[in-house]
């Protein structure tokens, strides 16, 4: 037989892998490197990749931190973030330095799992609205740049976040705004425009004027389970390494407005999908009743007419020159909502104006709005529930009224057809509004560049060796 000698360089790639696994010999990682002096579990940031389906398949069934909710719609996944966590207790961020409170300790469990504490849900808009829209011209619930505005700091807060920055995201969200789980609230109406006043660029105003913060953040350096040790030693001694993290408002609001800037181009392009959508209701709608195709075996109406909004924004989206926003789909969603219910205003409003508030179109599609606005329109949203209105509408049947002293037809479909041709001039005059949105922000502009020139006089002024 012959003797096979395995060339020099193959015998010292062996030994030298020999020597770094020691006895047992070199394991090829099976997992990305985890920081050791970490002791929150941050999410399917660490565990999970959103594009990694292997992984995905391999997560177990019941995680020992569970979701927010059902389904998240602003598209963060099913499991809780590592900023979920900070704000529920599950991390040890302290409270700013000019508060006087103590760092907060994270409950954990025996297997090195944080036990996660309901997040509270975001203020909705009073219905105050549902009355007062119809008083005048001027309705900033149904204003598109206050819409604006709550997205661009929402998708700035989730980028935050993605950065590994939800200290500053939650300053932003508990310090500052003062409001719930904003990150996962999908709705037109978030509470704290309302409280700003309802000018889209009053919180951003405020953001600008408020002093520098900090932040101190707890980590566990050494102790049981963590940094090597034994976590079933009760003789080990935790130890704690305190990071202060500055918190820089003015430069937070410059963030927020480039956030905003990108969001109105795309609203640019994706109000003309919108006019498009909007357009084939109707013909889909008649096209179902001449062929039957939207009742079941039944008889009954199981859907109005087709919904293509949607895919028609993901085939736009999908095949872009340019990355979108990261709530760009979710962003079209609540375009379209507030589209639909900026056109019922504007209809209600006209007729009250010309006199027709007692008539029975104006009296049937306010009744109709009213009694729904919160289903529809209000609060934590599920997706496509413009559609879903306009659905029920048509699906609605005719009545006589014999209010007043006369007799009228209530013609539901003739009041979508309404809805439908207003929410085409709507977004028209949306589309143009965004054009426009980099002008808007040169307020905002003159308040950062004043800010800090302050901040250096007041700098300067403090250091002796620049007065000299």
């Amino acid at each position: 037989s012959t003797t096979m000698t395995p060339p020099a360089g193959v015998v010292k790639a062996v030994c030298l892998l020999a020597m770094l696994g020691g006895s047992s010999g070199f394991i090829a990682p099976t997992h990305r490197f985890q920081p050791a002096g970490l002791i929150l579990r941050m999410g399917y940031l660490d565990d999970l990749s959103p594009q990694d389906k292997s992984q995905e398949k391999k997560a177990p069934s019941s995680p020992k931190i569970k979701p927010t909710g059902g389904v998240v719609p602003s598209g963060r996944g099913p499991e809780r973030s590592y900023l979920d966590q900070v704000i529920s207790g599950g991390g040890n961020a302290a409270a700013p330095e000019n508060k006087q409170s103590d760092s907060v300790s994270p409950a954990s469990a025996d297997d090195g799992s944080f036990a996660a504490t309901p997040l509270k849900k975001t203020e909705s808009w009073s219905g105050g609205y549902l009355t007062d829209f119809l008083s005048g011209e001027d309705d900033a619930r149904t204003d598109i740049r206050n819409l604006l505005t709550q997205r661009s700091i929402q998708s700035f807060m989730f980028l935050l976040e993605q950065c590994r920055d939800p200290h500053s995201a939650k300053w932003v969200q508990e310090d500052f705004l003062q409001t719930g789980n904003l990150l996962d609230f999908h709705g037109t109406g978030a509470g704290f425009i309302e409280r700003f006043g309802g000018s889209w660029d009053a919180s951003l105003i405020a953001m600008i004027q408020k002093p520098k913060d900090t932040i101190i953040v707890s980590a566990k350096r050494r102790g049981r389970g963590h940094g090597g040790w034994s976590k079933n030693n009760p003789y080990l001694k935790e130890r704690w390494v305190e990071i202060p993290i500055d918190i820089d408002p003015p430069n937070l609001a410059s963030r927020i407005v480039s956030v905003r800037e990108q969001i109105a181009d795309e609203w640019v392009k994706d109000l003309d999908i919108l006019v498009e959508a909007n357009a084939m209701i109707l013909d889909s709608f008649f096209e179902l009743i001449r062929s039957g195709g939207g009742t079941s075996a039944s008889g009954e109406a199981v859907v109005a007419f087709k919904r293509t909004a949607v895919n028609l924004m993901n085939d736009n989206s999908r095949f872009a020159a340019t990355t979108s926003s990261p709530f760009r789909r979710s962003n079209f969603d609540l375009l379209y909502n507030l589209c639909t219910q900026a056109a019922i205003h504007r209809i209600l409003r006209e007729k009250k104006t010309s006199g027709e508030e007692r008539g029975a179109p104006f009296v049937f599609l306010r009744d109709f709005y009213t009694q729904r606005a919160a289903e529809y329109f209000d609060g934590d949203l599920q997706f496509g529930r413009a559609d879903d209105f306009i659905d029920e509408l048509l699906q609605t049947s005719p009545s006589l009224s014999t209010d007043y002293g006369k007799t009228e037809l209530f013609d539901p479909v003739g009041a979508a057809e309404s809805i439908i041709k207003m929410r085409e001039e709507v977004a028209k005059d949306w589309k143009e509004s965004m054009k426009w949105v980099r002008e808007d922000h040169t307020g905002i502009q003159k308040a950062l560049l004043s800010k800090q020139m302050q901040s250096s006089s007041t700098k300067d002024s403090s250091d002796p060796a620049a007065f000299q």
